[in-house]
């Protein structure tokens, strides 16, 4: 079994990588961190989101409220309403979904919506809302 681990590279900076739990000697606790000792390594458990985001965002994750991290890549749909993020285009009441914060929609909304856009291929277009708020989506239209 492989599982994500740390790696320190140098007293700053920690590498995501994949260790084979067959080569760990011992695991043991160093500083309140979970550490996974191999024949001539050590490896750090990870234990916080943050500290998993940071080495997941080239691949398109972000944390969108404080319990998790999402695929920008597999969202559908928005419910700014009820803070939903969907992975499908109709959603329904059934259907998985990411909860996204207040803050977070508010901060990151372009990104959101331009990410759906993406993800449905459809392209974005934009009313001025009002001049000193910026700008309000108002529909989403098919590049198809």
């Amino acid at each position: 079994m492989r599982m994500p681990v740390l790696k320190r590279v140098d007293s700053e900076t920690n590498e995501l990588v994949m260790l084979d739990l067959n080569e760990v000697l011992f695991i043991n606790i160093e500083s309140r961190n979970i550490v996974y000792h191999t024949s001539n390594e050590k490896f750090y458990q990870i234990t916080t989101l943050s500290e998993l985001s940071e080495h997941l965002r080239e691949q398109s994750f972000d944390i969108l409220d404080k319990t998790n991290l999402v695929n920008m890549n597999k969202i559908k749909s928005l419910d700014s309403k009820y803070g939903k993020l969907y992975f499908e285009e109709n959603p329904t009441s059934g259907s998985t979904f990411a909860s996204v914060s207040a803050l977070q929609q508010k901060i990151k909304k372009n990104d959101i919506l331009r990410a759906i856009a993406a993800n449905t291929n459809k392209s974005m277009e934009y009313t001025v809302k009002e001049p000193k708020l910026g700008y309000s989506l108002s529909a989403f239209r098919s590049t198809e």
